[in-house]
């Protein structure tokens, strides 16, 4: 039962941490430089590019690292959120 309850956090990140990063290929991010009529998505890192009169381009290294990234992030939100509730309950 104790290993469950460690588990838990991490797996419910995982739930929140990857639909969040395919969210954010819908988030449009304006790079300083870029090609004029292209626009990059994806959102720390630009994962999706799409071009006028183009297929649409994916990376997927920066996919895997834009999912570790918000994945690490709800896992830190979701240990905080514990915390304040453990401690009110206390």
């Amino acid at each position: 039962m104790a290993q469950r309850s460690r588990l838990r956090p991490s797996v419910d990140a995982i739930i929140c941490g990857l639909p969040l990063a395919v969210m954010m290929g819908l988030v449009e991010n304006r790079p300083d430089a870029s090609i004029i009529e292209a626009k990059y998505y994806g959102y720390p890192l630009v994962w999706r590019t799409t071009m006028t009169f183009q297929p649409t381009e994916y990376n997927f290294v920066n996919l895997a690292l834009d999912m570790g990234f918000w994945i690490i992030i709800s896992f830190l939100v979701l240990v905080l959120i514990e915390k304040i509730v453990y401690r009110r309950t206390r």
